[in-house]
């Protein structure tokens, strides 16, 4: 069941405040709680259009690079590694694109996942389940992302190398920074989940 501020919450805030219907200061809260409310259904529909430009622009990017021959950044080839760039052709370019687009796709995962989470926002659900989920997709998404990271990297060497594009190589890059925000994320997201939890429980009780 879903919770928004619109709601339960605004409700339960006007009744810890000790108002009632009948009390100026009740409508003057409804009024606040309204304002916030609107204020943060355009600031979320807002980021949502910033995210939704990041999700298209993310291939297109990609497409960008490998159309300009920037590949080789795209698959963080060691520089101690020599090319053959005029092999990239046909059945090759398409192998090559194949492993650049490993770690963009996760990070398009997460965009993903945050359009839905200000989705909610926007539509004034703030404190239920589906916000929890959200949050938890988009925590796990970023580990996914270095995941994705170090899956690319290892691909690159046995990939380049079945094209005779360079000489027979296997390298390992693995990124924390993403990953350990991620898993705070997902930790963020538990607490929540157990604070919903209790507050449902209190719900029942009284």
């Amino acid at each position: 069941m879903l919770t928004t501020m619109g709601r339960g919450d605004k409700r339960g805030v006007q009744e810890a405040c000790g108002l009632g219907h009948g009390d100026w200061r009740y409508q003057e809260v409804e009024k606040l709680m309204d304002g916030l409310m609107d204020r943060l259904a355009i600031t979320s529909r807002n980021l949502q259009l910033l995210v939704l430009a990041l999700l298209v622009l993310t291939p297109v990017a990609v497409a960008l690079a490998v159309g300009m021959g920037a590949w080789v950044d795209l698959l963080r080839v060691p520089p101690s590694i020599l090319l053959d760039t005029d092999r990239i052709t046909g059945t090759a370019l398409l192998a090559v694109v194949a492993v650049a687009s490993i770690k963009p796709a996760a990070y398009m995962l997460a965009f993903w996942f945050l359009y839905e989470l200000l989705r909610l926002y926007r539509d004034g659900i703030i404190f239920s389940a589906a916000n929890v989920w959200a949050i938890r997709k988009i925590g796990w998404a970023l580990v996914g992302v270095d995941i994705a990271g170090a899956v690319q990297s290892l691909l690159t060497g046995p990939v380049l190398t079945v094209f005779d594009i360079s000489q027979r190589h296997i390298s390992l890059g693995f990124d924390v920074a993403l990953l350990t925000v991620g898993l705070f994320i997902v930790l963020i997201a538990r607490v929540m989940d157990l604070g919903r939890e209790l507050k449902e429980q209190d719900s029942l009780v009284i």
